[in-house]
């Protein structure tokens, strides 16, 4: 079978220059200057939008740590590659892809990148291709910035790319990518239309809030938390004295010191406050609790003070949600992995095929592997013959000897 034509080797997109991934995001962001971002985010200019999305993530805590939630449970799953079938050619392929992807360095990083495409829509991953010994290798695969590229097509600024382009300012219009010479991701919660299915792109009108909210309650105090320094000086007080304490008065309330004539007094006036002045948290939060529903599907494992009510059959609904949500990624990410990844390598190397190997997630749920193996346990009480590599499948952990022995009848595994 003759095999496809040899890859690109080398950057498309470089990552030595490091103005390519200094950060671009508006300043002083009103609500007029988002409707505008995102407005132009609909029409495929997303450099913008995608810049605000990376900003958000930084400056907002809360966001950043929810959103970081979602992905390292994704990361944290352990995968494996299933042969297409049990025949010696299928399971040869599916070794060369098992050695290739493991061998793979910050596989971490790419994982991280890709789960990126939640909150933006889309992520972008370059393949470091690599000919060695008549096989074309994977050396790496390193996440691009989404805000690089562009869905805008040059011969017809009214449509929309399905792959975009990379923003090069020697190639007005960008430079047109090799499919095979990256990894692209999408999110799919717009509906299919990814320029409208990024998590954040809803979320940024929150963060527009809080930002708005703690500046006012930052405003606030300074205003209204420290005390009012009132200084006073006697008429026959001189020029001097009266300098004095003006730079007393203005320093005293962070120095909590100063020196000054026996001339001129300060004194300190309490305001008194009326009203509920805790607005300004409870609005922070609310908008904290909206970002969690957003990214988590809950708010119960990220907030305290709100959900007090069943709080521990409340939570393991809720930390049930968010594991549907997890095993949703996962899906999401084997289906991009195996189209992008798997498929590419295997024609390079062995031709097309009819079927391909699979990367597959065994999932790792909180209790699900005490509550398996427990049930395998009381069906091997009642006499049911279960094959030791139940439990292998279960665990993950390799058991030696015949697999298809029954547990407790002298094979491997443990007794009843």
């Amino acid at each position: 079978m003759i095999k496809r034509q040899k890859p690109a080797m080398g950057e498309i997109v470089p990552t030595g220059a490091s103005a390519l991934w200094s950060g671009a995001a508006p300043r002083n962001l009103t609500p007029g200057r988002l409707s505008s971002i995102i407005g132009a985010l609909d029409a495929g200019d997303i450099t913008e939008a995608m810049a605000l999305f990376d900003d958000m993530e930084e400056k907002d805590l809360h966001l950043g740590a929810v959103m970081q939630t979602r992905t390292l449970a994704v990361i944290a799953q352990d995968r494996d590659v299933q042969p297409a079938s049990d025949s010696g050619r299928d399971m040869k392929i599916a070794d060369f892809v098992r050695d290739v992807y493991e061998s793979l360095p910050e596989k971490q990083i790419f994982l991280a990148g890709m789960m990126s495409a939640v909150s933006h829509g889309f992520s972008m991953a370059e393949f470091i291709w690599d000919v060695s010994g008549g096989m074309t290798l994977v050396t790496a695969i390193r996440p691009r910035p989404q805000r690089l590229f562009t869905f805008i097509d040059p011969d017809d600024p009214s449509s929309i790319l399905d792959f975009p382009r990379y923003l090069d300012s020697r190639h007005p219009g960008g430079v047109k990518l090799p499919r095979d010479k990256f990894i692209m991701h999408k999110s799919h919660g717009g509906g299919g239309d990814i320029l409208r299915s990024g998590l954040y792109r809803g979320v940024a009108w929150y963060y527009l809030f809080t930002n708005f909210t703690v500046k006012d309650w930052m405003t606030f105090i300074d205003l209204y938390g420290i005390p009012l320094r009132l200084g006073r000086y006697k008429p026959h007080a001189d020029d001097q004295s009266r300098a004095a304490l003006r730079n007393a008065v203005s320093n005293l309330g962070s120095d909590a010191a100063a020196v000054i004539s026996e001339d001129t007094t300060i004194e300190f006036i309490h305001s008194s406050l009326s009203g509920d002045h805790s607005l300004f948290q409870n609005a922070a939060e609310f908008f904290n609790r909206q970002k969690s529903k957003r990214i988590l599907g809950q708010t119960l494992t990220t907030e305290t003070g709100h959900n007090t009510g069943g709080a521990y059959s409340l939570g393991k609904i809720h930390d049930r949600v968010r594991s549907d949500i997890v095993a949703f990624d996962c899906v999401s990410i084997e289906e991009t992995i195996n189209a992008d990844f798997v498929r590419p390598l295997v024609d390079f190397n062995f031709g097309r095929q009819k079927r391909y190997p699979r990367i597959v997630t065994r999932l790792n749920r909180a209790g699900e592997t005490e509550l398996k193996l427990g049930q395998v346990a009381k069906l091997v009480e009642l006499g049911a013959k279960v094959p030791a590599r139940v439990v292998a499948d279960i665990t993950g952990v390799p058991i030696t000897g015949d697999l298809d022995a029954p547990l407790g009848t002298g094979g491997p595994g443990v007794k009843p």
